[in-house]
């Protein structure tokens, strides 16, 4: 299964006529992921964003020992890949954050267990 919310940017004008743009929404794509023997399901979760040097990607929400008070920092794969993986039996609500102080914008997005959810985040 695939599911993937497209990115909306549309424009306005202002008295005039100067183009303002609306903040762009996260781009989230789904995939099924597999089963292990114990019930539970890995859940992934993969950013595409640059954050620039020596920022960080952080993840916050309900389920795998994840909270709302402190996140978990997601692992950089290359300059503009970040992601986080855990075991559950149980679906995640989870946001993202800069620096675990800058929420992404949007609202709280759930992962099923199996699935491999990968989100363009805007800051």
């Amino acid at each position: 299964m695939k599911l993937t919310k497209g990115l909306k940017n549309s424009g306005r004008k202002k008295a005039g006529g100067e183009l303002v743009s609306k903040p762009a929404e996260p781009v989230v794509s789904l995939q099924s992921g597999h089963q292990t023997s114990s019930g539970s399901q890995t859940v992934t979760i993969e950013a595409k964003i640059d954050v620039g040097f020596g920022n960080t990607l952080f993840l916050r929400g309900e389920g795998q020992g994840l909270n709302w008070e402190q996140g978990v920092p997601l692992e950089c794969l290359d300059g503009s890949t970040w992601q986080w993986s855990g075991k559950t039996s149980d679906n995640l609500k989870f946001k993202l954050l800069l620096n675990d102080t800058v929420w992404a914008q949007g609202e709280n997005l759930t992962a099923a267990p199996g699935q491999k959810v990968q989100i363009s985040p805007a800051f």
